[in-house]
């Protein structure tokens, strides 16, 4: 018996090999939409189950597929689906999973895209959400309703990476016979997969660390082949397939994932740690630093035995929103720019309060450092002003 794999070699080589007809080692862009075939007999045969055959790439394409068995393997879940980007991942499980009027209960502390869709645009579809601290065990039980039909939640939420244990909500979902979701784009399979730990499905905006270049968009959902079909089913109705020109870019991305994520997480945790002693800055949000209080949680969670907690951070200006100005135009290196998971480091003022998220990027540890750090020091006088 072959002895399993690594996962650095999974990355590489799970869902891949060498084309049959060419030998060409990499995968191809299939960048077709239909497929021939040659007999009545071939479709029956397809039509019936006994011989699988790709038909119309919106519905299944050779790319993308290499791609959703790429993550089922790294994910440790049965099948994947891909789709057009994160959030379309998002909508296209919640408008499955609720349809005809189900209830959801999610994390008071999720990606703005993810709360507006559950405020604004599921309830125009007869469904509906509440909000609650999914590390308060009591709130969640007392949100369950016989409408639902899920728990939502991130292990490291946007942006303040508030730590959840999906083990607990897990407990509690299977106990009502309940579907827990969650989104691991924050971590990626290469610090933490959730399906081992009791999570349903699992969802990743692939447009961040799978791809980890910035510039290809998309989605992932993986899980067992019972909740990910319906999906498959109403994404092609929705139309939000993944290209095959993404999908390939994706799996080029998720080769070098583990090497990139051992770096996003050492700069992560340097510059956290000289955040939290700088005189302009009020407070630091990185499970990494003794000093966070999910610090304990995510070490139990991530159970590597090294300081690897993710490329995330968030912390507070002393200055308040005054100081967004003096710090952002000082900076010299980081990127000013939404979105997170890219080889730069960005950099985004919160819409709300005196919040910076960080998203930490590869370069060398001293030159972020002295970046941010200089930018830093522009919001002193404001600081000794006080």
């Amino acid at each position: 018996m072959t002895a399993a794999r690594g996962f650095g070699t999974r990355c590489i080589h799970a869902g891949e090999a060498p084309d049959p007809t060419t030998g060409a080692h990499g995968v191809p862009i299939y960048q077709n939409v239909t497929y021939a075939f040659e007999t009545h007999g071939q479709i029956e045969a397809m039509r019936c189950g006994e011989r699988p055959h790709f038909t119309y790439s919106p519905r299944a394409n050779p790319t993308v597929r290499c791609l959703e068995v790429k993550l089922a393997d790294l994910e440790g879940t049965e099948t994947s689906v891909a789709l057009g980007s994160g959030m379309a991942a998002i909508s296209g499980t919640l408008m499955t999973l609720l349809a005809d009027g189900g209830h959801v209960i999610a994390s008071d502390q999720l990606y703005d895209l993810t709360k507006t869709f559950l405020t604004t645009e599921l309830p125009s579809l007869g469904s509906s959400a509440t909000f609650v601290d999914v590390s308060d065990a009591a709130a969640v039980e007392r949100a369950i309703t016989p409408q639902t039909r899920a728990i939502y939640a991130e292990p490291f939420s946007n942006p303040l990476l508030r730590v959840t244990d999906p083990r607990l909500l897990a407990e509690m979902a299977h106990r009502h016979d309940l579907i827990l979701i969650m989104d691991n784009t924050f971590l990626s399979p290469a610090l933490l997969r959730p399906a081992d730990l009791g999570a349903d499905i699992v969802i990743h905006s692939a447009t961040k660390y799978l791809s980890g270049n910035g510039h290809v968009q998309g989605g992932i959902v993986s899980g067992p082949r019972r909740h990910i079909e319906p999906i498959r089913a109403k994404i092609s109705h929705l139309g939000t397939a993944l290209s095959p020109f993404a999908a390939w870019l994706l799996l080029a991305g998720i080769h070098t994932l583990p090497l990139r994520m051992e770096r996003h997480s050492e700069n992560a945790l340097t510059l956290a740690s000289m955040l939290a002693a700088h005189p302009a800055v009020e407070d630091v949000h990185y499970p990494g630093l003794a000093s966070d209080p999910g610090h304990s949680l995510a070490k139990d969670l991530l159970g590597m035995g090294h300081d690897r907690y993710g490329g995330m951070i968030s912390f507070s200006l002393k200055g308040g929103r005054a100081e967004f100005g003096p710090f952002l135009d000082s900076l010299r290196l980081c990127t000013i720019a939404v979105s997170l998971g890219d080889c730069s480091t960005l950099i985004w003022p919160w819409h709300e309060g005196n919040l910076v998220r960080i998203s930490t990027g590869l370069e060398d540890s001293r030159d972020l450092m002295l970046d941010v750090s200089n930018a830093l020091d522009a919001c002193l006088p404001a600081v000794a002003a006080d």
